[in-house]
């Protein structure tokens, strides 16, 4: 089984061309950049519009992983607009996990279930206001993941920049101390940022994710 990850950024057109750019520059260094050189994940992926984007991926194990990627990758963006510590932009994911009947040279020519679950689920989170949900073709897995991602919605609704900057970095594989030097912080406050922002319980979500869509099949 493949994943799809369709996403977009939630009120870009109200982003300052600044803003924009550095939107896209996180996205570049997140999936072209790191997430390639420091993970296992392989993907290919489309910008388009500049808040539009598409990832393809080979195995759908992977999805949610690259898609915390992408979402902490966008909330550590500073931006000087209201409570300096809440991330002030942010991202709607699908994940759609499925076949990809036909891959072509570019992922927005590719078609196949994967594609369509993930389309399809993006427009209903417009309406639902929905940040990040799932669709595959089993009910039973639909059913699991769906109480998860909500509560994973939670959590995430009370990150702030620091908490995704160090998210981030975990879900790259850097530990504590490695994370330390590359924030130039303690190691105690990199402690006390990973328990705020509620990692075990992401860890164990990613472990769960990758175990039952690694070692099941989707009927």
């Amino acid at each position: 089984m493949n994943a799809v990850i369709t996403a977009d950024i939630i009120a870009y057109s109200r982003l300052s061309i600044d803003e924009q750019d550095s939107v896209l520059s996180a996205i570049y260094d997140t999936l072209e950049g790191r997430m390639n050189a420091r993970t296992n994940v392989d993907s290919s992926f489309l910008i388009s519009r500049g808040d539009s984007i598409q990832i393809e991926l080979d195995k759908a194990s992977d999805a949610l992983r690259a898609a915390l990627l992408l979402k902490t990758g966008i909330n550590q963006i500073a931006i000087h607009k209201g409570n300096k510590n809440k991330p002030v932009i942010d991202v709607r994911i699908a994940i759609g996990i499925g076949g990809i009947s036909k891959k072509r040279a570019y992922v927005n020519e590719s078609t196949g279930d994967a594609y369509t679950f993930s389309g399809r689920t993006l427009d209903l989170m417009k309406k639902s206001k929905r940040t990040l949900a799932i669709k595959t073709f089993s009910e039973v897995f639909n059913a699991e993941l769906e109480t998860e991602f909500l509560l994973l919605e939670v959590i995430m609704s009370g990150w702030t920049i620091y908490s995704a900057e160090v998210i981030y970095w975990k879900l790259l594989g850097l530990n504590e101390k490695e994370i330390s030097i590359q924030l130039k912080k303690s190691q105690s406050a990199i402690n006390q940022r990973n328990k705020a922002a509620g990692w075990h319980g992401i860890e164990s979500l990613l472990e769960r994710f990758e175990s039952l869509l690694g070692n099941a099949s989707i009927t």
